[in-house]
């Protein structure tokens, strides 16, 4: 994936990729089409690209990748003891040290030519600064950034573990302090590149059964939640889309192996998929966005929130709804926040929208207090009450961020039609606020469409609920008149 090229200069651009390809190509036991081809296409902002040269059939393979190519804890050959430390801190600690341990090396690291078409930079929110930030607005994926919690997590277990190797792990500084400060941009570079970069590596891979307690595979934990993680050369130099995605990687014994999922014309890009994510998450772990995942957006809002708009956040004396929540909680359904996607263009429904956990933490919030239904799965629709609820949330919501749909759209326009008079903030980079323009964009969107499901639904119902009763009066009205006339034939 191109995201964001290292080398500003074209002739060293050129020269990175070509280095590159000679060392793939070259290394033992690779494959590489040669109807694949590595271009520069950051004319379009697609960076490094893969392209096909030549038409390529569905099922056709494109590149292969030894196993022991790819960059894991497990392929390096930094000494075991030195990660021994951290074999309880998950995948990414591990990985982050072993990938710094492999930079440093430069030219003596056996994935040095891989290094050089890997950035260095980002624009991924974690290099945000406070400005361009600001400019998301109301977004709930600020909260999800965490520069200031991962920094003091490595202080607590990567740092101390390089600074014991200063021979391994040597960075400018006179002073702990100084090096450690140049570890941990180092530690962020690592990091990014692990999140934009590496793929997940199936764990049922053949291992040594030496019977050594201490060798590096015992990194390889059994953690489904955090799968095991590897940087493929190559198989990240694909360009992510979410339309045109026609190429995916295989997990075999030995090898990784890229394929193609659709017939891909001589000329056309190859495509990798990122799955169903909404953009405020594609710039969160990749530092750029596209229109072709708008359709993926989604609205977040807090727990917070919803019990300040169901006026039950400072209901602390309130024991029926305090005991409510501790059950909700005690099933799981209780979270620091709820999401919804952006509505399918053909939805009409407001159930067709909402997660059932989300519907059951409206019932809970509108339902009587001594309602057994409180705490149990609804069966039926959405009420009044419940869509009022959730309309209220997410007008609140909207009035969070500081300006209109219509505004973002005329500052976007202008920042496309390179207009003099659109200005972007001193402290931005342009490329930053656009971004950050188009992610509070897509929200507002989804904010208003499901208001507008919401508004729908309450119109609904309430007609409904004017039907049935004025139904249920002339039942009642014909009942009495047929009343009055049996009373009268009996008198006659």
């Amino acid at each position: 994936m191109g995201i964001s090229p290292l080398s500003a200069d074209g002739m060293d651009f050129d020269q990175s990729s070509a280095e590159f390809v000679h060392w793939f190509t070259a290394a033992d036991g690779t494959r590489l089409s040669h109807k694949v081809q590595l271009r520069d296409l950051r004319r379009t902002n697609a960076g490094r690209a893969a392209v096909a040269i030549q038409d390529i059939a569905e099922d056709e393979e494109l590149f292969a990748v030894p196993r022991s190519m790819v960059l894991t804890t497990t392929t390096s050959n930094i000494p075991p003891s030195v990660l021994q430390s951290l074999e309880d801190t998950g995948a990414w600690p591990p990985l982050i040290v072993t990938i710094i341990y492999e930079f440093l090396r430069k030219d003596k690291s056996p994935w040095h030519p891989y290094f050089k078409v890997l950035p260095t930079t980002f624009d991924t929110l974690m290099f945000w600064n406070s400005a361009e930030l600001a400019e998301l607005q109301a977004s709930a994926v600020v909260h999800k950034i965490g520069r200031e919690q991962a920094e003091e997590l490595w202080r607590q277990t990567i740092i101390p573990v390089m600074l014991a190797h200063p021979g391994l792990f040597p960075v400018p500084g006179a002073t702990p302090s100084e090096r450690t400060a140049e570890l941990i941009k180092l530690a962020h570079m690592a990091g990014s590149l692990i999140m934009a970069y590496a793929f997940d590596i199936d764990r049922d891979d053949p291992k040594p059964d030496d019977g050594d307690a201490s060798s590096e595979d015992d990194f390889e934990e059994d953690d489904e939640d955090e799968p095991f993680k590897g940087m493929v050369p190559f198989a990240d130099m694909l360009n992510a889309d979410a339309d045109r995605n026609n190429a995916r990687l295989f997990q075999e014994t030995d090898y990784l192996v890229m394929k193609a999922t659709k017939p891909i014309s001589a000329g056309e890009q190859i495509f990798n998929d990122y799955g169903p994510l909404p953009r405020s998450d594609l710039v969160r772990m990749y530092g750029y966005t596209t229109d072709n995942y708008a359709q993926f957006d989604v609205v977040e809002f807090s727990h917070h929130l919803l019990l300040e708009v169901a006026g039950k956040k400072h209901n602390k004396e309130n024991k029926a709804w305090l005991d409510r929540e501790q059950q909700l909680d005690e099933i799981g359904l209780i979270d620091d926040g709820y999401s919804i996607p952006r509505p399918d263009p053909n939805v009409r429904r407001l159930e067709d929208t909402l997660s059932g956990q989300l519907h059951m933490l409206l019932r809970a919030l509108c339902v009587h207090e001594n309602d057994a239904k409180a705490v149990k799965k609804p069966k039926d629709a959405v009420t009044i009450e419940e869509a009022a609820l959730l309309q209220a949330v997410l007008t609140k919501k909207l009035s969070e961020y500081g300006t209109s749909h219509e505004a973002d759209q005329a500052i976007l326009d202008a920042l496309h039609s390179n207009s003099t008079t659109s200005t972007v903030p001193a402290a931005c980079d342009p490329r930053r606020y656009s971004m950050a323009l188009q992610v509070r964009m897509g929200e507002k969107e989804v904010l208003r469409q499901l208001i507008i499901l919401c508004q729908s639904h309450i119109k609904q119902k309430s007609e409904e609920l004017a039907v049935g009763q004025s139904k249920r009066k002339y039942d009642s009205n014909t009942e009495i008149l047929s009343e009055k006339a049996a009373k009268k034939e009996k008198h006659r």
